[in-house]
């Protein structure tokens, strides 16, 4: 049912005219904040508000949006506050 409507919509805008604008998706386009997760691993993400999905934490099942650092293992105050602070893992991005 969920199927056959979406394509109803679909037909419907094809027939109207002009394309709808885009919708972004809830979990893509920009939107997921620092310490979300994210599926696509890049330091050019699209998906997450910081630009950088990361699968460099050991500890996590799933990529996190992070941020590049410099402090290598240490504090570094160009990193958002995650649950350790503004910390630097030793993989150059900032822990969530």
């Amino acid at each position: 049912m969920k199927y056959l409507l979406a394509s109803l919509a679909l037909a419907f805008a094809a027939c109207a005219g002009d394309a709808p604008p885009a919708q972004p998706d809830a979990h893509l386009g920009s939107n997921v904040p620092f310490g979300g997760t994210c599926s696509v691993v890049s330091d050019a993400s699209a998906e997450c508000t910081t630009g950088v999905c990361t699968d460099s934490f050991d500890m996590a099942s799933t990529p996190l949006c992070s941020q590049k650092c410099t402090v290598l293992g240490g504090t570094d105050p160009t990193c958002p506050s995650g649950s350790m602070g503004q910390k630097c893992n030793k993989k150059g991005y900032c822990k969530p």
